[in-house]
């Protein structure tokens, strides 16, 4: 098997778990190499299974980083949208986290959850709206709660 090796530092990665998934640390620099099926795992793990996912990548542009998978020039781009650059290999073979952006990645897909129920409660309420519908104050609490009825 072939070592792989920090674009950062060029330091050798070891075995290790990031947010409970597979993936190579560098110890030098604190940087996670993650697989694509271990980043769609953390994504998942972070949201719920009815959240449509949507685009990962924004402005991409490549950098001077060697992908520890290909060898390649990485490619930088910004998750989701968010002011959040990560690196991601060329072949989509996997992603380059800098020390801590998996929680940040947490926090993103959980932010994004929160904005999708919150829309979903928006969007009930105006049809309610629009058909007529009076809303009392104890269902009110109920959606604020976040106990939806159909």
């Amino acid at each position: 098997m072939t070592q792989l090796t920090c674009p950062i530092d060029q330091s050798v990665l070891s075995e290790s778990k990031t947010s409970g998934e597979e993936s190579s640390k560098c110890d030098q620099c604190g940087g996670v190499w993650m697989s694509t099926y271990a980043m769609d795992s953390l994504e998942d793990n972070a949201a719920s299974d009815d959240m449509v996912k949507g685009q990962r990548q924004y402005g991409k542009h490549e950098v001077a980083h060697c992908c520890p998978h290909c060898g390649e020039n990485m490619v930088r781009f910004r998750y989701r949208g968010y002011n959040l650059e990560i690196e991601s290999c060329p072949t989509d073979a996997g992603f380059w986290l800098d020390k801590s952006e998996d929680k940040k990645i947490r926090a993103v897909m959980s932010k994004r959850e929160s904005n999708f129920r919150r829309a979903a409660t928006a969007e009930r309420t105006w049809h309610r709206e629009r058909r007529g519908d009076k809303v009392g104050i104890f269902q009110r609490v109920k959606e604020l709660l976040g106990f939806h009825s159909s």
